[in-house]
């Protein structure tokens, strides 16, 4: 796939992803459109994941990601209770849990 389809694929599966996050958490952010680590321009997943990632002091973010943790929208920084209850919604609204690491850009 060329840099500009695979682009115009991962930004259209970010929105998806970030009008959900953003329905739940309020002010989220889209975070990749491309998968981390392949050689190749790849789009990230379709699939809708989600994950807690801890920050400082207490913080934490919810991350909706694909099956392979490229994350594809994020929340801003809340409280870790916080965080958690947003994912408690989230999953209620059929999204499972990813278990493993989250990729993101940092």
């Amino acid at each position: 796939m060329d840099y500009f389809t695979a682009v115009q694929t991962g930004r259209a599966r970010v929105k998806r992803s970030l009008e959900k996050l953003q329905g739940t958490a309020g002010p989220s952010y889209p975070v990749l459109f491309l998968k981390m680590g392949i050689q190749d321009w790849t789009p990230v997943g379709e699939e809708e994941l989600l994950a807690v990632v801890s920050g400082k002091e207490g913080k934490a973010a919810v991350v909706i990601c694909d099956s392979d943790g490229n994350s594809k929208a994020m929340s801003s920084w809340l409280a870790r209770e916080d965080a958690e209850r947003i994912a408690g919604e989230l999953e209620s609204e059929g999204l499972a849990r990813f278990e493993g690491d989250v990729k993101l850009p940092v």
